[in-house]
Protein backbone atom coordinates (compact mmCIF):
# COMPACT_ATOMS: atom_id res chain seq x y z
CA UNK A 1 0.00 0.00 0.00
CA UNK A 2 2.10 0.58 -0.80
CA UNK A 3 2.03 4.00 1.86
CA UNK A 4 -0.21 2.19 -0.66
CA UNK A 5 -2.06 4.35 0.45
CA UNK A 6 -4.20 3.32 -0.50
CA UNK A 7 -5.76 4.21 0.48
CA UNK A 8 -7.29 6.46 2.23
CA UNK A 9 -9.68 7.50 1.80
CA UNK A 10 -9.63 5.93 -1.08
CA UNK A 11 -11.90 6.91 -4.07
CA UNK A 12 -14.27 4.10 -4.32
CA UNK A 13 -15.38 4.66 -0.38
CA UNK A 14 -15.73 8.19 -0.20
CA UNK A 15 -18.25 7.89 -3.97
CA UNK A 16 -20.43 5.40 -2.17
CA UNK A 17 -20.08 6.72 1.28
CA UNK A 18 -20.94 10.00 0.02
CA UNK A 19 -23.87 8.60 -2.38
CA UNK A 20 -25.57 6.75 0.69
CA UNK A 21 -24.90 9.83 3.20
CA UNK A 22 -27.45 11.55 0.17
CA UNK A 23 -29.98 8.88 0.42
CA UNK A 24 -31.09 9.78 4.20
CA UNK A 25 -29.91 6.70 6.18
CA UNK A 26 -31.83 7.30 9.48
CA UNK A 27 -28.16 6.12 11.40
CA UNK A 28 -25.97 7.55 9.06
CA UNK A 29 -25.73 11.16 11.10
CA UNK A 30 -24.86 9.08 14.24
CA UNK A 31 -21.25 9.11 12.28
CA UNK A 32 -18.35 7.37 14.59
CA UNK A 33 -19.38 9.29 17.53
CA UNK A 34 -20.52 7.40 20.66
CA UNK A 35 -19.26 4.21 18.97
CA UNK A 36 -16.03 2.18 20.11
CA UNK A 37 -13.33 -0.36 18.89
CA UNK A 38 -14.40 -4.03 19.67
CA UNK A 39 -12.49 -7.30 19.86
CA UNK A 40 -9.86 -8.11 17.03
CA UNK A 41 -9.87 -11.33 15.43
CA UNK A 42 -8.01 -13.41 13.33
CA UNK A 43 -9.28 -13.16 9.32
CA UNK A 44 -7.60 -15.93 8.29
CA UNK A 45 -6.46 -19.42 9.35
CA UNK A 46 -3.83 -20.43 6.61
CA UNK A 47 -0.40 -21.53 7.40
CA UNK A 48 1.85 -19.36 5.20
CA UNK A 49 3.01 -15.61 5.78
CA UNK A 50 0.01 -13.03 5.06
CA UNK A 51 1.20 -9.78 4.38
CA UNK A 52 -0.16 -6.38 2.83
CA UNK A 53 -4.44 -6.38 3.87
CA UNK A 54 -6.55 -4.01 1.77
CA UNK A 55 -10.20 -3.28 2.74
CA UNK A 56 -13.01 -1.69 1.13
CA UNK A 57 -16.73 -1.20 2.34
CA UNK A 58 -20.07 -2.29 0.58
CA UNK A 59 -22.77 0.41 0.24
CA UNK A 60 -24.66 -1.81 3.23
CA UNK A 61 -21.99 -2.21 5.39
CA UNK A 62 -20.12 -5.49 4.57
CA UNK A 63 -16.69 -5.30 3.53
CA UNK A 64 -14.45 -7.01 1.76
CA UNK A 65 -10.36 -7.57 2.73
CA UNK A 66 -7.94 -8.43 0.27
CA UNK A 67 -3.95 -9.55 1.09
CA UNK A 68 -0.85 -11.53 -0.39
CA UNK A 69 -0.42 -14.93 1.11
CA UNK A 70 2.14 -17.89 1.12
CA UNK A 71 0.56 -21.18 0.09
CA UNK A 72 3.57 -23.12 0.66
CA UNK A 73 4.96 -22.76 -2.52
CA UNK A 74 4.24 -19.02 -3.88
CA UNK A 75 2.69 -15.78 -2.43
CA UNK A 76 -1.30 -16.12 -3.58
CA UNK A 77 -4.05 -13.44 -3.73
CA UNK A 78 -6.63 -14.25 -1.01
CA UNK A 79 -9.69 -12.43 -0.19
CA UNK A 80 -12.32 -12.65 2.86
CA UNK A 81 -15.75 -10.79 3.45
CA UNK A 82 -17.20 -9.34 6.61
CA UNK A 83 -20.94 -9.57 6.75
CA UNK A 84 -22.25 -6.40 8.84
CA UNK A 85 -25.77 -8.05 9.82
CA UNK A 86 -24.33 -10.71 11.60
CA UNK A 87 -20.98 -9.09 12.46
CA UNK A 88 -18.56 -12.37 11.51
CA UNK A 89 -15.84 -12.91 8.97
CA UNK A 90 -16.25 -15.22 6.50
CA UNK A 91 -13.94 -18.20 4.83
CA UNK A 92 -10.41 -16.68 2.92
CA UNK A 93 -9.73 -18.28 -0.05
CA UNK A 94 -7.91 -17.27 -2.76
CA UNK A 95 -9.00 -15.22 -6.05
CA UNK A 96 -6.04 -16.58 -8.23
CA UNK A 97 -5.09 -19.76 -9.08
CA UNK A 98 -2.32 -18.96 -11.34
CA UNK A 99 1.57 -20.53 -10.52
CA UNK A 100 3.52 -17.57 -10.63
CA UNK A 101 4.19 -15.23 -7.65
CA UNK A 102 1.27 -12.49 -6.83
CA UNK A 103 1.68 -9.57 -4.72
CA UNK A 104 0.53 -5.80 -3.61
CA UNK A 105 -3.24 -6.54 -3.68
CA UNK A 106 -5.85 -3.36 -3.98
CA UNK A 107 -9.38 -3.18 -3.67
CA UNK A 108 -12.28 -0.84 -4.50
CA UNK A 109 -15.95 -1.32 -4.41
CA UNK A 110 -18.49 1.05 -6.24
CA UNK A 111 -21.92 1.91 -5.43
CA UNK A 112 -23.99 -1.51 -6.50
CA UNK A 113 -21.54 -3.50 -3.98
CA UNK A 114 -19.50 -4.69 -7.16
CA UNK A 115 -15.90 -4.74 -6.21
CA UNK A 116 -12.72 -4.91 -8.23
CA UNK A 117 -9.18 -6.07 -7.13
CA UNK A 118 -5.86 -5.49 -8.76
CA UNK A 119 -2.00 -6.95 -7.98
CA UNK A 120 0.76 -7.75 -9.89
CA UNK A 121 1.91 -11.37 -10.67
CA UNK A 122 4.76 -13.40 -12.37
CA UNK A 123 3.80 -15.01 -15.67
CA UNK A 124 7.28 -16.98 -15.87
CA UNK A 125 8.92 -14.10 -17.99
CA UNK A 126 7.45 -10.54 -16.52
CA UNK A 127 5.65 -9.61 -13.61
CA UNK A 128 1.73 -8.46 -15.42
CA UNK A 129 -1.28 -6.40 -13.78
CA UNK A 130 -3.96 -8.96 -13.13
CA UNK A 131 -7.78 -8.31 -11.82
CA UNK A 132 -10.31 -10.38 -11.00
CA UNK A 133 -14.33 -8.72 -9.80
CA UNK A 134 -16.68 -9.59 -7.22
CA UNK A 135 -20.61 -9.61 -7.38
CA UNK A 136 -23.49 -11.07 -6.05
CA UNK A 137 -22.54 -14.22 -7.77
CA UNK A 138 -18.91 -14.11 -5.68
CA UNK A 139 -15.43 -13.70 -7.38
CA UNK A 140 -15.48 -14.02 -11.03
CA UNK A 141 -11.48 -15.16 -13.20
CA UNK A 142 -8.62 -13.38 -12.82
CA UNK A 143 -6.79 -12.24 -16.08
CA UNK A 144 -4.18 -9.50 -16.94
CA UNK A 145 -5.31 -6.15 -17.85
CA UNK A 146 -1.88 -5.44 -19.41
CA UNK A 147 0.10 -7.42 -21.95
CA UNK A 148 2.57 -7.76 -20.18
CA UNK A 149 5.46 -8.01 -23.22
CA UNK A 150 7.31 -4.91 -22.83
CA UNK A 151 8.77 -5.22 -19.20
CA UNK A 152 7.83 -6.10 -15.72
CA UNK A 153 4.49 -3.99 -13.79
CA UNK A 154 4.55 -3.10 -10.57
CA UNK A 155 2.87 -1.96 -7.65
CA UNK A 156 -1.07 -1.45 -9.45
CA UNK A 157 -3.58 1.42 -7.58
CA UNK A 158 -7.47 1.11 -8.39
CA UNK A 159 -10.23 3.76 -7.94
CA UNK A 160 -14.06 3.21 -8.52
CA UNK A 161 -16.40 5.82 -9.82
CA UNK A 162 -20.66 5.31 -8.05
CA UNK A 163 -21.36 3.80 -11.68
CA UNK A 164 -18.89 0.73 -11.25
CA UNK A 165 -16.09 2.26 -14.07
CA UNK A 166 -12.48 2.15 -12.63
CA UNK A 167 -9.01 3.23 -13.45
CA UNK A 168 -6.25 1.00 -12.64
CA UNK A 169 -2.71 2.47 -12.58
CA UNK A 170 0.85 0.92 -12.11
CA UNK A 171 4.19 1.88 -13.15
CA UNK A 172 6.31 -0.50 -15.85
CA UNK A 173 9.37 -1.47 -17.17
CA UNK A 174 9.43 0.57 -20.57
CA UNK A 175 12.48 -1.62 -22.22
CA UNK A 176 12.96 -4.96 -21.22
CA UNK A 177 16.40 -5.27 -22.52
CA UNK A 178 17.93 -2.39 -21.13
CA UNK A 179 15.84 -1.79 -18.27
CA UNK A 180 16.23 1.66 -18.48
CA UNK A 181 13.30 3.26 -16.94
CA UNK A 182 9.57 2.82 -15.41
CA UNK A 183 7.03 4.24 -16.87
CA UNK A 184 3.35 5.37 -15.98
CA UNK A 185 0.88 3.06 -17.09
CA UNK A 186 -3.25 3.12 -16.66
CA UNK A 187 -6.03 1.18 -17.90
CA UNK A 188 -10.06 2.03 -17.62
CA UNK A 189 -12.74 -0.71 -16.74
CA UNK A 190 -16.35 -0.10 -17.67
CA UNK A 191 -19.69 -2.71 -17.43
CA UNK A 192 -18.28 -3.73 -20.86
CA UNK A 193 -15.27 -5.02 -19.15
CA UNK A 194 -10.91 -3.56 -19.30
CA UNK A 195 -9.77 -1.29 -22.03
CA UNK A 196 -6.24 -1.41 -23.44
CA UNK A 197 -3.42 0.14 -21.38
CA UNK A 198 -2.17 3.77 -22.43
CA UNK A 199 0.86 5.41 -21.05
CA UNK A 200 0.11 8.60 -19.32
CA UNK A 201 3.68 10.10 -18.55
CA UNK A 202 6.15 10.55 -21.05
CA UNK A 203 9.68 12.13 -19.94
CA UNK A 204 11.36 9.17 -20.42
CA UNK A 205 14.78 10.48 -19.08
CA UNK A 206 13.51 9.21 -15.52
CA UNK A 207 12.26 6.18 -13.85
CA UNK A 208 8.37 6.83 -12.85
CA UNK A 209 7.32 5.33 -9.67
CA UNK A 210 4.91 5.79 -6.64
CA UNK A 211 1.58 6.13 -8.87
CA UNK A 212 -1.37 7.00 -6.58
CA UNK A 213 -5.40 6.91 -8.50
CA UNK A 214 -7.95 9.11 -7.04
CA UNK A 215 -11.66 9.32 -8.93
CA UNK A 216 -14.88 11.89 -8.74
CA UNK A 217 -18.59 10.81 -8.56
CA UNK A 218 -18.60 12.10 -12.53
CA UNK A 219 -15.37 9.60 -13.21
CA UNK A 220 -12.49 12.27 -13.89
CA UNK A 221 -9.90 11.21 -12.23
CA UNK A 222 -6.48 12.77 -10.89
CA UNK A 223 -2.60 10.24 -11.08
CA UNK A 224 -0.23 11.87 -9.09
CA UNK A 225 3.27 10.31 -8.91
CA UNK A 226 7.44 10.53 -8.43
CA UNK A 227 9.96 11.07 -11.17
CA UNK A 228 13.75 11.17 -11.47
CA UNK A 229 14.54 14.90 -13.08
CA UNK A 230 18.24 14.24 -13.53
CA UNK A 231 19.09 15.41 -10.17
CA UNK A 232 16.02 14.22 -7.79
CA UNK A 233 12.98 13.00 -7.55
CA UNK A 234 9.70 15.44 -8.02
CA UNK A 235 6.02 15.08 -8.32
CA UNK A 236 3.68 14.84 -11.47
CA UNK A 237 0.36 14.42 -12.09
CA UNK A 238 -2.13 13.59 -15.03
CA UNK A 239 -6.02 14.14 -15.36
CA UNK A 240 -8.51 12.12 -16.88
CA UNK A 241 -11.68 13.43 -18.34
CA UNK A 242 -14.54 10.66 -17.76
CA UNK A 243 -16.71 12.55 -21.17
CA UNK A 244 -13.49 12.65 -23.45
CA UNK A 245 -12.33 9.30 -22.30
CA UNK A 246 -9.20 11.03 -22.34
CA UNK A 247 -6.02 12.27 -20.84
CA UNK A 248 -4.11 15.37 -20.44
CA UNK A 249 -0.68 16.04 -20.56
CA UNK A 250 1.14 15.16 -17.61
CA UNK A 251 2.61 18.13 -15.42
CA UNK A 252 5.29 19.00 -13.19
CA UNK A 253 3.19 20.05 -9.49
CA UNK A 254 6.03 20.61 -7.43
CA UNK A 255 8.71 23.30 -8.43
CA UNK A 256 11.72 23.29 -5.41
CA UNK A 257 14.56 21.79 -6.98
CA UNK A 258 16.10 22.01 -2.99
CA UNK A 259 15.76 18.10 -2.57
CA UNK A 260 13.71 15.17 -3.34
CA UNK A 261 10.06 15.03 -3.51
CA UNK A 262 8.56 11.37 -2.78
CA UNK A 263 5.54 9.33 -1.29
CA UNK A 264 2.99 11.52 -3.06
CA UNK A 265 -0.72 10.68 -2.56
CA UNK A 266 -3.84 12.14 -3.82
CA UNK A 267 -7.43 12.65 -2.75
CA UNK A 268 -10.46 14.14 -5.04
CA UNK A 269 -13.75 15.84 -3.61
CA UNK A 270 -17.12 15.78 -4.60
CA UNK A 271 -16.66 18.35 -7.10
CA UNK A 272 -13.67 16.96 -8.13
CA UNK A 273 -11.26 19.31 -6.83
CA UNK A 274 -8.02 16.99 -5.69
CA UNK A 275 -5.10 17.90 -3.29
CA UNK A 276 -1.98 16.12 -3.56
CA UNK A 277 0.76 15.80 -0.20
CA UNK A 278 4.18 14.32 -0.75
CA UNK A 279 7.37 14.82 1.37
CA UNK A 280 9.88 17.25 0.16
CA UNK A 281 13.20 17.38 1.22
CA UNK A 282 14.78 21.30 1.56
CA UNK A 283 18.54 20.37 2.18
CA UNK A 284 18.15 19.96 5.62
CA UNK A 285 14.91 17.64 5.76
CA UNK A 286 11.79 16.80 5.03
CA UNK A 287 8.49 18.89 5.17
CA UNK A 288 5.17 17.70 4.20
CA UNK A 289 3.69 19.09 1.09
CA UNK A 290 0.84 19.67 -0.64
CA UNK A 291 -0.54 21.43 -3.97
CA UNK A 292 -4.48 22.07 -4.98
CA UNK A 293 -6.28 21.17 -8.16
CA UNK A 294 -9.34 23.31 -9.01
CA UNK A 295 -11.91 21.49 -10.96
CA UNK A 296 -11.88 22.58 -14.56
CA UNK A 297 -8.91 24.51 -13.98
CA UNK A 298 -5.33 23.98 -13.11
CA UNK A 299 -3.08 23.11 -10.29
CA UNK A 300 -2.10 25.60 -8.47
CA UNK A 301 1.65 26.73 -6.83
CA UNK A 302 3.41 23.91 -5.14
CA UNK A 303 4.11 25.09 -1.59
CA UNK A 304 6.25 23.57 0.92
CA UNK A 305 7.00 25.99 3.63
CA UNK A 306 6.26 24.46 7.00
CA UNK A 307 3.80 26.86 8.50
CA UNK A 308 1.36 25.58 5.68
CA UNK A 309 1.56 21.93 6.67
CA UNK A 310 3.57 21.48 9.35
CA UNK A 311 5.40 23.61 11.93
CA UNK A 312 8.21 21.81 13.34
CA UNK A 313 11.21 23.31 10.95
CA UNK A 314 13.83 21.05 13.24
CA UNK A 315 12.81 17.08 12.05
CA UNK A 316 11.66 15.25 9.35
CA UNK A 317 8.17 14.66 8.30
CA UNK A 318 7.47 12.10 6.26
CA UNK A 319 4.81 9.51 4.49
CA UNK A 320 1.61 11.40 4.32
CA UNK A 321 -1.68 10.43 3.74
CA UNK A 322 -4.99 12.67 2.68
CA UNK A 323 -8.65 12.17 2.67
CA UNK A 324 -11.60 14.64 2.04
CA UNK A 325 -15.21 14.71 3.92
CA UNK A 326 -18.32 14.95 2.05
CA UNK A 327 -17.98 19.16 2.58
CA UNK A 328 -14.25 19.48 0.68
CA UNK A 329 -12.99 20.03 3.62
CA UNK A 330 -9.31 17.43 4.02
CA UNK A 331 -7.15 15.93 6.48
CA UNK A 332 -3.59 15.21 5.95
CA UNK A 333 -1.57 12.73 8.63
CA UNK A 334 2.01 12.03 8.20
CA UNK A 335 4.81 10.78 10.67
CA UNK A 336 7.30 13.12 11.92
CA UNK A 337 10.65 13.49 14.37
CA UNK A 338 10.37 15.37 17.63
CA UNK A 339 11.93 16.46 20.51
CA UNK A 340 9.66 13.80 22.20
CA UNK A 341 9.98 10.92 19.93
CA UNK A 342 8.31 9.80 16.07
CA UNK A 343 4.81 10.98 16.53
CA UNK A 344 1.72 10.94 14.12
CA UNK A 345 0.68 14.16 13.32
CA UNK A 346 -2.45 16.08 11.19
CA UNK A 347 -3.47 19.20 9.86
CA UNK A 348 -6.91 20.15 8.44
CA UNK A 349 -7.82 21.92 5.22
CA UNK A 350 -11.02 24.09 4.94
CA UNK A 351 -13.36 24.25 2.01
CA UNK A 352 -14.17 27.52 2.50
CA UNK A 353 -11.07 29.68 3.20
CA UNK A 354 -8.70 27.04 0.85
CA UNK A 355 -6.12 27.56 3.82
CA UNK A 356 -4.31 24.86 6.27
CA UNK A 357 -4.79 24.84 10.18
CA UNK A 358 -2.27 24.38 12.48
CA UNK A 359 -1.13 20.89 13.05
CA UNK A 360 -1.68 19.00 15.54
CA UNK A 361 -0.54 15.72 17.82
CA UNK A 362 -2.29 12.60 16.96
CA UNK A 363 -0.59 10.51 19.59
CA UNK A 364 1.26 11.78 22.40
CA UNK A 365 2.92 8.41 23.46
CA UNK A 366 6.83 9.06 23.69
CA UNK A 367 7.41 5.32 24.39
CA UNK A 368 7.94 4.65 20.75
CA UNK A 369 8.16 5.56 16.96
CA UNK A 370 4.76 5.48 15.30
CA UNK A 371 4.21 5.47 11.58
CA UNK A 372 2.64 4.43 8.62
CA UNK A 373 -0.70 6.87 9.07
CA UNK A 374 -4.24 6.38 7.54
CA UNK A 375 -7.35 7.80 7.71
CA UNK A 376 -10.60 7.91 6.69
CA UNK A 377 -13.98 9.85 7.22
CA UNK A 378 -17.65 9.40 8.11
CA UNK A 379 -19.95 11.37 6.47
CA UNK A 380 -20.10 13.80 9.35
CA UNK A 381 -16.95 14.85 9.05
CA UNK A 382 -15.30 12.88 11.94
CA UNK A 383 -12.47 10.70 11.17
CA UNK A 384 -10.34 8.06 12.18
CA UNK A 385 -7.00 7.18 12.10
CA UNK A 386 -4.48 4.02 12.27
CA UNK A 387 -1.09 3.35 12.43
CA UNK A 388 1.68 0.85 14.30
CA UNK A 389 3.50 2.28 17.27
CA UNK A 390 7.06 0.37 19.20
CA UNK A 391 6.06 0.28 22.85
CA UNK A 392 9.61 -1.20 23.33
CA UNK A 393 9.59 -4.53 23.14
CA UNK A 394 7.01 -4.64 19.49
CA UNK A 395 5.42 -2.88 17.39
CA UNK A 396 1.16 -2.38 18.11
CA UNK A 397 -1.43 -0.84 16.28
CA UNK A 398 -3.49 2.36 17.36
CA UNK A 399 -6.27 4.26 16.61
CA UNK A 400 -7.76 7.68 17.36
CA UNK A 401 -10.79 9.73 16.27
CA UNK A 402 -11.10 13.51 15.14
CA UNK A 403 -14.06 15.24 15.78
CA UNK A 404 -15.84 17.14 13.77
CA UNK A 405 -17.94 19.51 15.74
CA UNK A 406 -14.87 20.32 18.14
CA UNK A 407 -11.97 19.95 15.63
CA UNK A 408 -9.83 17.69 17.93
CA UNK A 409 -8.20 14.45 18.15
CA UNK A 410 -9.27 12.18 21.07
CA UNK A 411 -6.92 9.78 23.15
CA UNK A 412 -5.16 6.82 21.35
CA UNK A 413 -6.62 3.63 21.53
CA UNK A 414 -4.56 0.38 21.37
CA UNK A 415 -7.07 -1.86 18.92
CA UNK A 416 -5.23 -5.36 19.39
CA UNK A 417 -3.76 -6.99 22.12
CA UNK A 418 -1.86 -10.00 20.78
CA UNK A 419 1.62 -9.42 22.65
CA UNK A 420 3.36 -12.59 20.55
CA UNK A 421 4.49 -10.22 18.00
CA UNK A 422 4.77 -6.97 15.96
CA UNK A 423 1.41 -5.85 14.03
CA UNK A 424 2.36 -3.21 10.74
CA UNK A 425 0.65 -2.24 7.75
CA UNK A 426 -2.58 -1.32 9.37
CA UNK A 427 -5.54 -0.06 7.00
CA UNK A 428 -8.85 1.54 7.72
CA UNK A 429 -12.28 2.10 5.81
CA UNK A 430 -15.55 3.66 7.11
CA UNK A 431 -19.22 2.86 5.91
CA UNK A 432 -22.16 5.27 5.64
CA UNK A 433 -23.20 5.01 9.12
CA UNK A 434 -19.89 5.64 10.62
CA UNK A 435 -18.69 2.00 11.51
CA UNK A 436 -15.42 1.53 10.53
CA UNK A 437 -13.06 -1.77 10.11
CA UNK A 438 -9.27 -2.05 10.29
CA UNK A 439 -7.20 -4.56 9.40
CA UNK A 440 -3.41 -5.35 9.59
CA UNK A 441 -0.71 -8.09 9.06
CA UNK A 442 0.98 -9.69 12.66
CA UNK A 443 2.87 -12.05 13.58
CA UNK A 444 2.46 -14.57 16.10
CA UNK A 445 6.36 -15.76 16.85
CA UNK A 446 5.92 -18.14 13.88
CA UNK A 447 4.05 -16.38 11.09
CA UNK A 448 2.24 -13.23 9.85
CA UNK A 449 -1.98 -13.14 9.79
CA UNK A 450 -4.10 -10.77 9.02
CA UNK A 451 -6.34 -9.76 11.79
CA UNK A 452 -8.93 -7.10 11.83
CA UNK A 453 -11.16 -4.87 14.25
CA UNK A 454 -14.37 -3.66 14.11
CA UNK A 455 -15.22 0.18 15.08
CA UNK A 456 -19.07 0.28 16.29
Amino acid sequence: MNNNNSKIIRGALFLFVLLLSACGDSNSNLGIAGKAWRTAVLIETSNGDAYAPQIAFYPNGNALAVWEQSDGTTQRIYANRYTASSGVWGTAAPIENDTGEAKRPQIAIDASGNALAVWYQFNGTYRTIRSNRYTSLGWGTAAPIETGNVGDALDPQIAIDINGNALAVWNQDGDATASTRYDIWANRYTPAGWGTPVLIETNDPGTAFGQQVAIDPSGNALVVWEQYGGSVNDVWANRYTAGTDTWDTASLIETDNLGSADAPQIAIDANGNGLAVWQQYDGMRYNITANRYTAGSAWGSAWWAAAAIESDNTSNAIQPQIAFDTSGNALAIWQQNTVSGVNIWANRYAAGSGTWGTAALVENNSVGTSSYPQIAFDTSGNALAVWYQNDGLRTNILANRYAAGTGTWGTATLIETDNAGSADSPQIAIDANGNALAVWEQTDGTRYNIWANRYQ
